[in-house]
């Protein structure tokens, strides 16, 4: 349970900077046909670049594999990467594969770390 701030701290912010991409740099029609019309602005490349993220399933595609490598080898600050892509993917369009990402994700952020077998077994000598 000591988890569940840091967990919803992730998720509250990936989900807050996703949502104000989506309603503030994609879904705007003045917006959109600015960045359409040709503007090569900072705005419209990040627009571009965000689009792109979920267009292909790349962000999904990130989320999925950090979360797994995270899982598999028991590193946080790697379940931390996967959570936090994984919900902005959830707002940016991509849930089939950043629902199983941050599942994977919070499991790996909550469950208990085993021991070492170096350290339990120096332990078991002394």
């Amino acid at each position: 349970m000591r988890s569940f701030p840091r967990v919803a701290l992730i998720c509250v912010a990936a989900l807050g900077l996703a949502a104000a991409a989506r309603y503030g740099l994609i879904e705007p029609a003045h917006i959109t046909a600015r960045c359409d019309g040709g503007a090569a602005d900072f705005w419209c490349v990040l627009r571009a670049w965000i689009i792109q993220s979920f267009v292909h399933q790349r962000i999904g595609w990130f989320a999925l594999a950090v979360a797994v490598l995270a899982f598999v080898s028991s590193m946080r600050s790697l379940a931390a990467l996967a959570l936090f892509s994984a919900c902005a993917g959830l707002v940016l369009y991509t849930t089939d594969l950043c629902a199983p990402a941050a599942l994977l994700a919070i499991i790996g952020l909550v469950r208990e770390r085993q021991p070492r077998l170096a350290a339990s077994s120096s332990k078991i000598v002394q």
